[in-house]
């Protein structure tokens, strides 16, 4: 207390010793720090982009969500810088074989990777393939944390710095499901108020998922670590009991629940996504957490943990100036609006809180202020244990089924 009362004093003192010229000096100098840091930005944006145009390519490597939504997104930087973009699309899996198995013969051809943290952790850092997203960020909208969710930069990595979770979506169940509206009516459907209604003997052998690995490593990591959820759940849905039909076939699953073959598809990956897109057109399906009107009892999530939702950069890249580019843009308001509007199904919002034109974000897995959603796949002391989850995850079911 005495110091500060005594810095107050000493404050007071210099400022009634100080002359309005003082003053307009202060301002001034006070200005010119402002502009030569506004000045740098844009310098270092300027040296970017010409040395972006010098390279004149751009390669961007898409995983599935991010396959089936934005090359739009890429025509549009390509269109507003005049820089060639490459864009390959398919699974994250065969993307990042790709990748390894290129920079096993030396090649390195790739700049950009959108992949979830499955492969990403998985196969891209841990073959030493990724370098650090921080540095490569100078835009000052985009720096600026408190522009973003939270107040902070998401990553869904355990070093916190090579995958960065841009956008993500709120699950009014923590784990995601679609159904069969014939088999299940949106009706009866609205009135299961939790997910452990779905390991009720009535559903046994009408439920079909993709085993724990690559694909829906991040859906079994948050179960495995929800709160009200954890390894019992996982215990009675992997149990012979319940007689869930797994498989690593995307198509099998979207087509077997649009057909009826199957109720439900829960832990179902990026099928989900393809029984969506069925669903848009007109068959019988629907999901759980979109019918809803209130959340289940166990607590609602916010993640972004699937390739449309991350991005990373592979070390050894070709056109590190167009890439770099790309970033601070693609991470910039204009940017991710771009993404709300002109993505060809449906994004996940934005983790920025200034872009207000939501587009073709589905409202009901927007955000709503207030509520402190549960952001496993985010949270860097449960992110560390990832790897760890996953595989335990993958010893459970492999016990249930006594291998």
């Amino acid at each position: 207390m005495i110091i500060r009362k005594y810095r107050s004093a000493k404050v007071a003192q210099l400022s009634a010793r100080l002359t309005p010229m003082d003053l307009l000096v202060f301002l001034l100098a006070g200005l010119l720090v402002l502009a030569m840091f506004g000045l740098s930005g844009a310098s270092e944006w300027d040296e970017t982009l010409a040395k972006a145009k010098e390279e004149g390519k751009f390669v961007a490597v898409l995983g599935g969500g991010a396959s089936r939504n934005y090359r739009p997104i890429f025509r549009a930087f390509e269109k507003k810088f005049g820089i060639r973009t490459v864009v390959s699309t398919g699974g994250g899996r065969r993307q990042a074989d790709r990748i390894l198995a290129e920079r096993g013969a030396k090649k390195y051809k790739v700049d950009i990777f959108m992949v979830g943290p499955t492969s990403g952790v998985n196969r891209i850092i841990r073959n030493d393939a990724a370098d650090p997203i921080p540095p490569e960020l100078f835009l000052p909208e985009v720096v600026d944390k408190s522009k973003w969710y939270k107040g902070q930069h998401f990553y869904s990595d355990p070093q916190q710095k090579y995958i960065f979770a841009f956008a993500g979506r709120v699950n009014r169940s923590p784990i995601e499901m679609r159904f069969n509206t014939n088999k299940l009516s949106i009706e009866e459907a609205k009135k299961i108020d939790s997910m452990w209604t779905f390991l009720d003997k009535r559903f046994a052998g009408k439920i079909v998922a993709i085993p724990p690995g690559p694909g829906a490593g991040a859906t079994y990591f948050t179960a495995m670590f929800h709160p009200d959820l954890g390894e019992k759940y996982l215990r009675r849905f992997f149990s012979p009991e319940l007689n869930v039909k797994f498989s690593s076939d995307y198509r099998l699953i979207s087509d077997g629940v649009a057909k009826g073959k199957y109720t439900m598809a829960i832990f179902a990956g990026s099928a989900g996504r393809d029984i969506d897109r069925l669903g848009r057109r007109g068959l019988p399906v629907a999901s759980f957490a979109l019918i809803l009107e209130r959340p289940v009892k166990e607590r609602p999530t916010l993640q972004g943990t699937g390739a449309a939702n991350n991005i990373m950069l592979i070390k050894g890249r070709p056109h590190p100036y167009a890439a770099k580019l790309f970033l601070n843009w693609f991470f910039s308001k204009e940017g991710q609006t771009l993404r709300h509007t002109m993505s060809e199904r449906v994004p996940d919002q934005t983790f920025r809180e200034d872009v207000t034109e939501q587009g073709k974000v589905n409202k009901a897995q927007m955000r709503k202020p207030g509520v402190d959603y549960v952001t496993i796949a985010h949270d860097p002391a449960l992110v560390t244990k990832q790897i760890w989850a996953i595989n335990q995850a993958a010893k459970l079911y492999k016990k249930s089924r006594g291998r």
